[in-house]
């Protein structure tokens, strides 16, 4: 790696960087009770240039982050040199302005911030992978896929069939099937009944009732939405139920 870089890992355990494999590593643990906290590392008996490194996490609830998991690979990596470091680098910027500095106000600063952050790795990844691997980044780089993702994803409940996607994806129903399964990855009922059962997960450990998770989730009863949930998961949404001390 190199100064400018960008990292951001999916499923982060133990690690360790560097600039060659001959560096002497310094163990570092950032404080988990205040992540803003500002921590300085020093080694006395080194003469290697000082550096600064910006660390950060990002938290979703249940729902995004299987997508997330699904749809970015573990390690994702923006060199400094690369096209799409620019924005980045300038995010990173601003980012580490407002931790250091503290002003009013820097804790919405920097959430935002960070959600600009996300977008734009994303956007680089899609990039990417738009032309290696199928997968939700691939289609949300297509003008046509992604229409029809934006429409499900925001109206779930919606009696969905292939003939609908096709005509919100402005495509005919042969053509726009075949299209959605070559670029996602799942055809396109597939991906939807997938949608709905993560929604369902949930609001199901939001304390939702089954009834409105049903109707949310487009299905017409709680009875028809129960054996699908069980299908699809392997266990009735009884059982996911937050247990209450």
């Amino acid at each position: 790696m190199v100064a400018g870089d960008f990292l951001m890992m999916t499923a982060p355990e133990e690690w360790m960087m560097g600039d060659s494999e001959e560096t002497k590593p310094i163990r570092f643990q950032p404080p988990q009770s205040n992540p803003s906290a500002r921590s300085i590392v020093t080694d006395p008996s080194s003469t290697a240039p000082t550096f600064k490194l910006l660390g950060g996490r990002f938290s979703f609830d249940r729902t995004h982050l299987g997508l997330l998991k699904d749809i970015l690979p573990s390690v994702v990596e923006i060199g400094f040199a690369t096209s799409g470091a620019t924005r980045v680098a300038s995010l990173l910027k601003m980012l580490g302005t407002e931790a250091w500095e503290g002003r009013p106000g820097s804790a919405l600063v920097i959430e935002r911030l960070l959600e600009i952050l996300l977008i734009e790795v994303m956007r680089d990844q899609g990039e990417k992978q738009a032309n290696v691997n199928p997968g939700l980044l691939a289609g949300l780089a297509d003008p046509q896929i992604a229409a029809c993702l934006q429409a499900l994803h925001q109206d779930p409940s919606r009696d969905w069939t292939v003939a609908t996607l096709a005509k919100a994806a402005g495509a005919s129903r042969s053509v726009f099937a075949q299209r959605f399964s070559e670029i996602v990855g799942l055809p396109p009922m597939q991906y939807l009944l997938r949608w709905r059962m993560a929604l369902a997960k949930e609001m199901i450990s939001q304390g939702v009732s089954i009834s409105e998770i049903a109707f949310a989730c487009g299905y017409q009863s709680a009875s028809g939405f129960s054996v699908a949930f069980a299908r699809h998961v392997g266990c009735p949404p009884s059982h996911l139920r937050p247990t209450q001390n």
